[in-house]
């Protein structure tokens, strides 16, 4: 079993890229804020057919949010994610710092050195990008790594559901396959308090891919 990341949008991803940095351009004033969309209504209630025997649905991303070790494991990434963004951000305000200081003197410097501040300001944001993309890779690999303990977990409770409930078909209600489905026939519930009763946290740390990929590299 595969689970599919739930976190990526949101969870990873730093801001500070040489392009959003910008380069010692002039500050333009911040737009007026928008006013908040109006909420949609909300969707009418679905009326269900009778449960099809021997059909059964599952959600694993349901399992994994309402299950105490995946809440275990999004609180920890949550966690992961800040002290990522905690290493990145003193560099980002220092290059956004000195940008703003390049524009402010831009008149009274020479373009011999304008240029050598603006390459060396480039090179800084060039090498943040870089290091904010490698924490990135190492959360989305934290996260598949912890995911997979989870599934691996997993798959064995939905095995015995699928048993104990007599079965016939079992369908991901993630993947597409159902768009909506009588929740007598999702199993979700159950596999949560299977899955609370085997597992319910995981210690870990941020994979470190740097130094996965040294340890790798063959000896000269």
């Amino acid at each position: 079993m595969n689970p599919r990341p739930l976190l990526l949008a949101g969870l990873v991803g730093f801001a500070a890229t040489a392009a959003s940095l910008g380069m010692a351009q002039t500050q333009r004033p911040a737009a007026a804020p928008r006013a908040a969309a109006p909420a949609a209504p909300a969707a009418p209630p679905v009326t269900h057919g009778p449960p099809i025997p021997g059909v059964c649905i599952f959600s694993e991303g349901a399992i994994i949010e309402n299950s105490k070790v995946g809440q275990s494991v999004i609180a920890r990434l949550k966690v992961l994610k800040q002290q990522v963004d905690a290493e990145l951000q003193p560099e980002a305000d220092s290059i956004n710092t000195e940008a703003r200081t390049m524009d402010s003197q831009r008149s009274s410097m020479d373009q011999a050195t304008f240029q050598a501040r603006q390459a060396n300001l480039q090179l800084r944001a060039t090498n943040l990008e870089k290091r904010a993309q490698q924490r990135n890779r190492e959360l989305e690999a934290t996260q598949e790594k912890e995911f997979q303990v989870i599934g691996g977990a997993l798959e064995p409770i939905l095995r015995q559901l699928y048993e104990q409930k007599q079965c016939s078909v079992l369908f991901d209600r993630d993947n597409g396959a159902v768009r909506v489905a009588n929740p007598a026939m999702d199993i979700s519930g159950a596999a949560v308090s299977g899955l609370d009763a085997k597992l319910q946290s995981l210690t870990f740390d941020r994979e470190h891919l740097d130094t996965q990929a040294g340890a790798a590299a063959p000896a000269s």
